[in-house]
């Protein structure tokens, strides 16, 4: 079972004021990566599973594999070519303009993966294209969850689970 002895942390990092938390532990033991992805795949319905640049891209592929699905990008703006969905972003040391390909998301169930939930300003945005591109319906799949910032309040509607809470 993951827990929050697995990850470093780093006062201070990217900005004063953040704890960050480094999953690079968890990727290199190959038990606990496995039990990271196992807990992230739900026991529900998915058509297609959605990785969030940078850190969900590692989760989400190997979720997908294992549910025997497809899966698509939120990239950062600039990133990606095509027909594009865009959203402005708005995370708790910036702000960010993301990307998704509304191809084959159309009436969907999608599974969103990113690393961290804390503000919610990325998973709303992410919510946000997703349903402009037709998604059926929309979850998140969190490997930390940060308690006592609103990240779950502005998902509300959506069935949000996290493997690991920080208070």
């Amino acid at each position: 079972m993951i827990t929050l002895a697995d990850f470093d942390t780093y006062p201070d990092f990217p900005v004063e004021g953040i704890l960050f938390y480094d999953i690079s532990p968890i990727l290199a033991d190959p038990v606990r990566f496995k039990e990271a992805c196992d807990a992230l795949t739900p026991d529900a319905e998915i058509d297609v599973v959605v990785g969030v640049d940078a850190r969900g891209f590692i989760f989400a592929p190997v979720v997908a594999q294992a549910m025997g699905i497809g899966m698509s990008m939120v990239r950062k703006k600039g990133k990606m070519p095509g027909e594009l969905l865009e959203a402005d972003a708005t995370i708790e040391y910036g702000a960010s303009e993301l990307v998704v390909s509304p191809n084959g998301l159309a009436g969907k169930r999608v599974l969103v993966i990113d690393d961290v939930l804390a503000t919610g300003g990325t998973a709303r945005a992410v919510a946000d294209m997703l349903e402009r591109a037709g998604a059926a319906s929309v979850r998140f799949a969190f490997l930390m969850e940060i308690a006592g910032l609103p990240g779950r309040e502005r998902l509300a509607e959506y069935a949000v689970e996290s493997v690991v809470t920080v208070d």
